[in-house]
């Protein structure tokens, strides 16, 4: 592992090296994992609309990737954004974020594409 700790941390330095150090909780793990390359692909062909939710200032879960998991899952996507910081949109305490996930969650209302809070 310690070998490994300069790659991860380059591709994050703020949780590259404790993502690192928790592998090793699978360390004599009895059942071999089937690796996913970054070929593998996403989609949502005759899906009902997805929600996907990108925050614009999560260190952990970065917004390119709520964009590149939307175009990937494509026109069952529904994007929408969270222009705030922290890890996380929905729990955030902003209440806008809470309507427009609410609404989808319970009463099956989906927003706007392309809806922001902030």
């Amino acid at each position: 592992m310690k070998a490994l700790l300069p790659e991860f941390r380059s591709a994050s330095p703020v949780f590259g090296e404790s993502a690192a150090w928790a592998l090793l909780q699978c360390t004599g793990w009895p059942v071999k994992g089937k690796w996913k390359t970054p070929e593998s692909s996403v989609s949502a062909k005759g899906a009902a609309p997805v929600l996907v939710v990108g925050n614009t200032g999560d260190p952990a879960t970065p917004y390119e990737g709520a964009r590149n998991m939307a175009r990937a899952l494509g026109p069952a996507a529904v994007e929408v954004t969270y222009k705030g910081e922290g890890h996380g949109a929905y729990n955030s305490g902003n209440a806008c974020m809470k309507a427009l996930v609410d609404g989808y969650l319970v009463e099956g209302r989906v927003p706007a594409r392309g809806a922001t809070c902030s």
